[in-house]
């Protein structure tokens, strides 16, 4: 920051503290309690869907899936992301109503086996490196804020680095301590991430999620954007890697686009 000078010191003195003062940043407790309730806020409000453009790549192969990405409410999780891909490479999927009705209308009594089959159904056409199955279910856009959820802030050590803190957000970082994971791995890997926050509202307004795993080293960064139509922070693109003893980078860009609110009509049609 320019260093302003002054032929009275009195006066530089005062203006230098008023200044610190006000932009203060503050501490980690502080900052996890004011992004915990926006978390809170944001999971009541999600009845949502958009569309995604989802690109997938590894070596020259590439994959295409135009979606629905719905965002759910659930009592238990918070929240469930499920990707309702319409098409593949331009190529329709045949059978999506059918299993979107299946999923809606016969809900388990379960409600973790439940939530686990609508995510595991949304990363069935994921791409996959030659003669590899990577079973990837995380690459879904508010996976990390899961961390920040005010139930969940305890699993992992928090902090705020040294940054430039002029345009008035700040950077928060994790890293995972607790077991179970919130992320299942067969190593049971520990995530780590960062956020940006603003400090008064504590509005996310991007997220990296990284996983070093004995299966593979995950890397998922998502943007936040405003969106009038819905009023709220939503997610406008999402990228990752993913890199392992498989041969070949798995990457991925997705974008969001045209958010309205999320209706089920279990007679006719889901819209």
């Amino acid at each position: 920051m320019p260093r302003l000078l002054s032929c009275c010191p009195l006066v530089l003195s005062l203006t230098v503290a008023a200044s610190s003062a006000q932009t203060a940043p503050p501490d980690v407790a502080t900052l996890l309690r004011t992004a915990g309730a926006y978390v809170a806020g944001y999971e009541r409000a999600l009845t949502l869907v958009a569309e995604e453009d989802y690109t997938q790549q590894v070596f020259t192969d590439r994959r295409t899936l135009h979606s629905d990405m719905l965002f759910m409410q659930d009592e238990q999780f918070g929240w469930v992301e499920f990707r309702d891909v319409a098409a593949s490479n331009g190529t329709p999927v045949r059978d999506r109503q059918q299993r979107l009705l299946a999923l809606f209308t016969k809900p388990k009594p379960d409600r973790l086996a439940q939530a686990q089959r609508i995510v595991a159904e949304g990363a069935r056409l994921n791409i996959d490196p030659p003669g590899v199955h990577l079973n990837r279910t995380i690459n879904l856009p508010l996976t990390a804020l899961r961390f920040l959820r005010t139930t969940a802030q305890y699993r992992s050590h928090f902090n705020i680095p040294p940054q430039n803190r002029s345009n008035g957000v700040i950077a928060l970082e994790f890293t995972e301590e607790h077991l179970p994971r919130l992320i299942s791995t067969p190593d049971q890997a520990a995530a780590t991430g960062r956020f940006e926050i603003e400090p008064a509202s504590g509005r996310v307004l991007s997220s990296s999620l990284t996983l070093r795993s004995r299966v593979a080293n995950a890397t998922i960064a998502v943007r936040f954007a405003a969106d009038a139509s819905v009023g709220m922070w939503v997610p406008l693109s999402m990228e990752e890697q993913y890199r392992g003893s498989f041969n070949g980078l798995v990457t991925g860009l997705a974008k969001y686009s045209n958010y309205r609110q999320f209706k089920v009509e279990t007679s006719t049609e889901i819209r």
